[in-house]
């Protein structure tokens, strides 16, 4: 093959350098290149934006480096690395016969420089007449910015080098009945906060949702266990602790005997021997004699909803995530028990 050696502008504004060895001749074309552009500007190639995106570009600067091999059999193999700097897309086009969410996606790639770095392999055979280097390569930006909508967090993660291979980036779970975030949720909500503290352009709105379907029993154990919270608090003040608030939550070993406290303490018609007395029960009769008296008021489905998305919003601003950035979206009370539908707070992004 020739040895193929390159140098000049392209569009006018940005260096460009092609290096390799191709055979012009071969059918198909034989080649083995390496190139890279250096800092073309954008905002001249709006008409191909808008054709494909539906918005045009106002400003960005992209440099690019590849390299492509066509083996003899027409087989391609080829890596994209584009670097965009500063890029911002103008608003969306009337008419346009695209529309992506391409403003979203910038948010999502873009550091805290304002730099997207993506790579875009691709592969195929120049025998295949259906195949098109250009076609392939907007297809795959295109799924790129797709993405944004359909899985914004995955993209997120995927952005900035870290995981969601679990897929609950957008869902942060609770127990049944709870408002409380466990070791999981402030795991997964450390590297939302994470991640977000690099990309300044993005902003975050929580919601709670709550189902009275799924959860009513979760919330009637939930105040149950706070009954038998309060009763360690009130033996830690007869033991002269300072403040209820010091006290641990209760242990599984001093489960049955502070379950004991509040049963006795309840005002609720109980079993009794043959002297009048409450009988001693075992801690289930206890427990469903307890829960069978607590109502669950029509607001608490509301409250829970409230309390979640709150929990989750001030869990990320205490990870110096600015107020500016996180919101509370209205809670969802009324979700229906349905499909295997599990308790959460919803992780909306948006660029700002």
């Amino acid at each position: 093959m020739a040895a193929l050696e390159l140098r000049g502008r392209a569009e006018g504004t940005a260096s460009l350098e092609v290096t390799g060895r191709l055979n012009p001749l071969a059918q198909p074309l034989a080649l083995d290149i390496v190139g890279k552009v250096r800092d073309l500007e954008l905002p001249p190639l709006s008409p191909y934006t808008v054709k494909y995106a539906g918005h045009g570009i106002e400003r960005g600067k992209l440099s690019m480096d590849v390299a492509y091999q066509v083996e003899p059999d027409g087989r391609l193999t080829a890596r994209n690395r584009l670097v965009l700097n500063q890029l911002k897309f103008g608003d969306e086009v009337a008419g346009a016969p695209a529309s992506l969410p391409v403003r979203l996606a910038t948010a999502l790639l873009a550091d805290r420089n304002g730099v997207i770095d993506v790579d875009l392999p691709i592969s195929g055979s120049l025998n295949d007449p259906q195949f098109s280097i250009a076609a392939v390569v907007f297809k795959a930006l295109g799924n790129l910015i797709v993405k944004a909508v359909t899985a914004p967090f995955s993209l997120l993660a995927s952005a900035i080098g870290g995981g969601d291979s679990d897929g609950r980036g957008g869902d942060v779970a609770f127990a049944p009945g709870r408002a409380t975030l466990d070791a999981a949720a402030k795991e997964q909500l450390d590297k939302v906060a994470w991640a977000l503290a690099d990309r300044p352009a993005l902003r975050l709105t929580v919601i709670g949702l709550a189902s009275p379907g799924a959860e009513r029993d979760g919330w009637k154990r939930a105040r149950l266990d706070a009954l038998v919270q309060a009763e360690k608090r009130r033996a830690a003040r007869s033991g002269g602790a300072r403040a209820a608030d010091e006290v641990a939550p209760f242990t599984a070993a001093e489960y049955p005997a502070l379950l004991k406290e509040a049963y006795g303490r309840a005002d609720i018609r109980k079993p009794r021997n043959a002297v009048g007395w409450p009988k001693d029960l075992p801690v289930p009769e206890m427990e469903a004699l307890l829960l069978a008296d607590i109502a669950v008021p029509e607001a608490a489905m509301r409250e829970l909803a409230v309390a979640r998305g709150v929990a989750v919003r001030d869990y990320l601003a205490g990870r110096q995530l600015p107020a500016s950035r996180l919101f509370l979206g209205a809670p969802r009370a009324d979700v229906p028990a349905e499909g295997g539908w599990k308790p959460h707070a919803e992780l909306n992004l948006e660029a700002s």
